[in-house]
């Protein structure tokens, strides 16, 4: 859509504007609700002229691309990826594969609570990642259940659990999601002792 990415054009503008280290999209597929324990795809984007009769996953790597020639290439450039393999995802076009060979990182949301999944998933996705792509992976954990209408159930032992996962080879990193929802349910002090810990 020719409005979306005129919109996107403007907004990583802004971005190289402020002379960041890195840059990472978020939102970057195709509509679909992957947070869902069914680990499935829900109210995902209908067919429509822009992409009538297209491989998603082609017309997304064409428009990561585009982004890229559009960032200067000392500034690293990621995206925030759906956790589950390729071959699950082709209605939203997160085709890693292909978007891995024009990225330079990516982020996997690996909310396992959230998609009914074990905590060692976090794990195995992130190997899996960096299998299928030979790039940088940076593993998101959940501080907190989600959504906000479940009870949050994430205690020390489950974020201990989830960061030695994280932080696991060939992880190159940890992004907790989110700070915000650390310092709402006040597990500051915790995070802050497993860095320190470790």
């Amino acid at each position: 859509d020719p409005v979306s990415k005129k919109r996107l054009e403007k907004l990583i503008a802004q971005a190289i504007s402020i002379n960041p280290l890195g840059i990472t999209i978020d939102h970057f597929r195709f509509a679909g609700e992957w947070e869902v324990r069914e680990q499935s795809l829900k109210n995902s984007h209908l067919e429509c002229s822009h992409c009538r009769g297209k491989n998603r996953g082609v017309e997304l790597a064409k428009i990561a691309k585009w982004l890229r020639s559009l960032v200067p290439l000392d500034i690293d450039l990621g995206y925030y990826a759906v956790p589950f393999a390729s071959k699950k995802i082709t209605i939203i076009g997160q085709e890693h594969k292909l978007l891995g060979e024009i990225f330079d990182y990516i982020c996997p949301m690996i909310y396992h609570r959230m998609i009914n999944k074990s905590v060692d998933y976090i794990h195995e996705f992130t190997q899996y990642l960096s299998d299928l792509t030979d790039k940088l992976i940076i593993p998101i954990i959940a501080v907190k259940d989600m959504p906000d209408t479940l009870p949050d159930q994430i205690g020390e032992s489950i974020l201990e659990q989830e960061y030695y996962q994280a932080v696991k080879v060939p992880s190159a990193g940890v992004y907790w999601f989110s700070w915000d929802g650390a310092v709402e349910k006040k597990k500051t002090d915790i995070i802050s002792k497993i860095w320190k810990d470790d």
